[in-house]
């Protein structure tokens, strides 16, 4: 594998590209007439999750394909994301479901960083991860204050 800081092209293609819904979905809540921005709300938390479970499953697989990465630290932080992810969407109420996510993102950023630098996670990641879960992380707020100002 690839230990360098640099971050590759499929990952910044496939990182931020799963983000840009949940930007168009904090958009959307604002700019769209009648109806739309609660389906909005409800289709960007069913990605969101989505894209947490997926995040949990990159963790947990580096962790076990890479024999220095600590198996323990990648099961916890699989666990932690996929557990949020459904969590969120069981949840009775959207903002709850929301805010749970947006949280998941935060700590995703926070977390994965700190493996990246310790070597429990690609090197790259240390880069990638903050920007791009913060994006997801600000289309999930403003689907939050949406709700809330509701």
């Amino acid at each position: 594998m690839d230990r360098s800081a640099r971050i590759p092209t499929d990952s910044v293609i496939f990182g931020y590209g799963p983000m840009l819904p949940l930007v168009a979905a904090g958009i959307g809540v604002w700019v769209l007439p009648g109806g739309w921005p609660v389906i909005v709300v409800q289709l960007a938390i069913v990605w969101a999750a989505l894209i947490l479970s997926f995040i949990g499953g990159v963790r947990r697989g580096f962790g076990f394909a890479t024999p220095g990465a600590s198996t323990p630290v990648e099961i916890a932080a699989a666990v932690a994301y996929v557990t949020i992810a459904g969590l969120s969407l069981v949840v009775s109420r959207a903002a709850i479901a929301v805010a749970l996510l947006a949280a998941g993102y935060a700590l995703a950023a926070l977390l994965d960083r700190r493996a990246a630098l310790a070597g429990n996670a690609p090197a790259h990641f240390a880069r990638l991860r903050p920007p791009q879960l913060l994006l997801g992380c600000a289309g999930l707020a403003a689907c939050w204050a949406w709700l809330l100002s509701g």
